[in-house]
């Protein structure tokens, strides 16, 4: 039968948004062109201007793929559809990028938003109740759209975002769809598709390196989140209100801001005018990895354990603009002059376990049980990316550096 309606959106077949149209069309899905999904990270990569309406999208086509793969029925691939369009619709300006400055998560903003959809969900024939079980991560079928290794929300953003950066090398999501199995607990693939699985877990491993973590686009997502937190400080900015906001509105408010600090950062990050890392604290024997050639930067080497009680430190954004105002007046640079640009620890960012189907006696097991040369290798590549960075503006860097015995023995008496 020939779809009602169809909706393209980049690296997706249509889709036929018919039987969501009532959901699509309420002003806290639309809201969703407003908001990209990289956040700040367009500004490193030009293509990256997609948005969460793009992802939402292109995760109920990938969902309705599977449900037709895997022949499920009308009501289970229904109540599938409307989460995977709404499995996001939480997210702020700017997505994670903002969110440590609001309190809260997209997860719990999203549910309580779905009370002011009940007329919608009723249209499209799914009851709120499921849905936000759903959404607590208490439904079994949750898992096939939230799971981090083969769940379609995973699946859809590594091939957007690959595709909007432009990456190559995108595994092929089809194939994995198709040998994904769903009647065994947890979603797992099956044997003989196991090195198609490693490759989708380095791929996502070379994404957060070389794209999500991007050294600028990290100096770049703190010098909006300082901006923000001198806003929201000043009382020019609610954060109520952020959460309903679009990327653009949020520039504007920050860009009259009575916060003469948020005002200049935003300029300069509006102008690409971003500051520069002039000390990078890395993991031992990893500083080799810092492109340092003709650049006025240090690079000093921490044990692990040192990194990993620093990444926690600054995580408090009370204690982070505390250290970055203490730093700033000792190098004599104004306040937002200096600004930790920190990783967050590796672990937290590291693929979770996939589940093998084998026919093999014994049955499945862990990915990570049976191949621990494949975990070292994703361990490997977060140690590699690990960092945490001063950045200060550029013409201040090359003073900076040159002090970086310094900076590292006043760091280290922070921990």
């Amino acid at each position: 039968m020939i779809p009602c309606k169809s909706i393209v959106v980049p690296g997706s077949p249509p889709v036929d948004i018919a039987p969501y149209q009532p959901l699509i069309d309420h002003p806290r899905f639309q809201v969703l062109r407003e908001r990209k999904q990289l956040g700040v990270n367009y500004l490193i990569f030009p293509g990256a201007v997609h948005t969460r309406f793009e992802h939402a999208v292109g995760t109920l086509s990938l969902t309705e793929r599977l449900c037709r793969v895997h022949g499920l029925p009308e009501e289970r691939r229904r109540r599938l559809g409307v989460f995977a369009l709404l499995h996001d619709i939480g997210h702020g300006p700017f997505s994670h990028q903002t969110e440590p400055m609001l309190g809260g998560d997209h997860h719990a903003r999203g549910l309580a938003w779905l009370g002011e959809m009940e007329s919608e969900l009723a249209a499209c024939g799914v009851a709120p109740a499921a849905l936000a079980a759903m959404f607590l991560g208490e439904h079994p079928d949750a898992t096939l759209v939230c799971d981090r290794n083969l769940g379609t929300d995973k699946l859809d953003y590594l091939m957007r975002d690959a595709l909007h950066i432009g990456f190559p090398g995108i595994p092929d999501i089809e194939r994995i769809q198709f040998y994904t199995v769903l009647d065994q607990g947890p979603l797992a693939i099956e044997e003989k598709y196991m090195e198609e699985i490693k490759r989708l877990q380095k791929f996502y491993s070379y994404l957060h390196q070389h794209g999500y973590l991007n050294k600028t686009a990290l100096t770049a997502q703190r010098m909006l989140q300082r901006a923000m937190q001198e806003a929201l400080d000043t009382g020019g900015l609610a954060a109520d209100a952020v959460w309903a906001m679009g990327d653009r509105q949020l520039l504007d408010a920050l860009e009259r801001s009575p916060s003469a600090l948020a005002r200049d950062l935003v300029e300069r990050l509006l102008s690409r005018r971003l500051h520069a890392s002039a000390l990078v604290l890395k993991p031992g024997g990893y500083g080799y990895v810092e492109r340092c050639s003709d650049k006025p930067v240090a690079v000093v080497e921490w044990p692990l354990p040192n990194l990993r009680r620093f990444a926690s430190l600054v995580a408090d954004n009370g204690r982070l603009r505390s250290l970055e105002d203490e730093f700033a007046a000792a190098l004599d640079l104004p306040p937002g002059g200096a600004l930790f640009a920190a990783m967050p620890y590796f672990r937290k960012l590291l693929p979770q376990d996939v589940r093998i189907s084998s026919a093999n006696p014994g049955g499945g097991f862990g990915l990570f049980e049976k191949d621990r040369d494949h975990l070292r290798s994703l361990e490997g590549d977060y140690l590699r990316t690990f960092a945490v960075r001063l950045v200060v503006p550029r013409e201040h860097r090359e003073r900076i550096s040159a002090r970086s015995e310094w900076l590292g023995e006043r760091l280290e008496a922070c921990l």
